[in-house]
């Protein structure tokens, strides 16, 4: 294969890459295999453990290569513009940046170990006085803002700094999250339980805190007793490797009855994810065909842990 060869047959970004990093390390199989094409033709030379670093000669034949092929790479931009992207970004500033679909901008920076983030919070409410323990060694007392307001936001890029938890007097007995905001805000806080809002369609926050929480706190979830909702719940759990239980009014049924919506020709019912004891409690709503959303239930005054 002759080096235009080489040349050619690799795509734009990896070179950009390669340009503005000068040494990246490489993990999947094809990257490996064009850049030990590269290290035959004197461009990197290799370090060891999939790092390679950018030679003068390969500097040179890269540059010239793009010039030439009048490249436009929405990378090579910020290289253009002597952007050094930081380890943890915003998506949607990143999305300006390359012009891109946000999804499309996440996939495309995970190749870079960037991490994209939202810059979201992760809402909690209390009645159980606590710290929260930094990896910094920091311990920051949250009890009096869960008296003073009923909640406390930890902003998106702190939640990996999270070490655990310190409980002053005992642990929640449960912890449970939920999904819709509104739901979050309007339910009465259980006693010695601590809630986390958790919008299924994206978890991650909540599973990182979760992930510092005891096993010995259990762990339900309260959102649609819909398909798609109670689908989204069961990969939730299996995320966590934590069983699912569901957290329901103990009247549900009355709920269904008075305020179930029929399903949509689109929805079905299904039973993966769902214990043996939590499809003969829900047989009703599987029975009739409905759903019922989330936002009706808040108010019940009787609740059940349908394990």
């Amino acid at each position: 294969m002759s080096p235009e060869q080489i040349l050619s047959s690799a795509p734009p970004e990896l070179i950009v890459r390669l340009l503005d990093k000068r040494q990246i390390r490489i993990r999947k199989r094809w990257a490996i295999i064009q850049l030990n094409l590269w290290l035959q033709q004197g461009w990197v030379t290799a370090q060891g453990e999939g790092i390679f670093l950018l030679t003068d000669a390969g500097e040179q034949t890269f540059q010239h290569y793009l010039l030439n092929q009048n490249e436009r790479s929405l990378e090579l931009l910020l290289q253009q513009l002597d952007i050094q992207l930081p380890a943890q970004c915003n998506s949607r500033i990143l999305a300006y940046l390359l012009k891109q679909d946000p999804k499309t901008t996440q996939e495309q920076m995970r190749e870079h170990d960037i991490n994209v983030l939202r810059d979201s919070y992760l809402l909690l409410r209390c009645n159980l006085p606590c710290s929260i323990f930094m990896q910094s060694g920091e311990l920051i007392d949250v009890s009096s803002l869960f008296s003073a307001w009923g909640e406390v936001a930890i902003p998106e890029r702190a939640i990996s700094a999270i070490t655990k938890i310190l409980w002053k007097e005992k642990p929640p007995q449960h912890v449970i999250t939920i999904d819709n905001r509104d739901a979050f805000v309007s339910m009465a806080l259980p006693a010695d339980t601590l809630l986390l809002h958790a919008p299924l369609l994206n978890t991650t926050m909540a599973e990182q805190l979760l992930r510092s929480l005891t096993d010995s706190i259990h762990w339900r979830h309260f959102g649609d007793l819909s398909p798609e909702s109670l689908h989204l719940a069961a990969a939730f759990a299996e995320r966590l490797q934590r069983p699912l239980a569901l957290f329901l009014p103990d009247n549900w049924s009355d709920y269904l009855r008075l305020l179930g919506e029929p399903l949509a020709a689109n929805e079905k019912w299904a039973f993966a994810g769902l214990t043996r004891q939590q499809q003969i409690s829900l047989q009703f709503l599987f029975e009739n065909q409905q759903k019922l959303p989330q936002q009706v239930m808040v108010y019940a005054k009787n609740w059940i842990h349908l394990t």
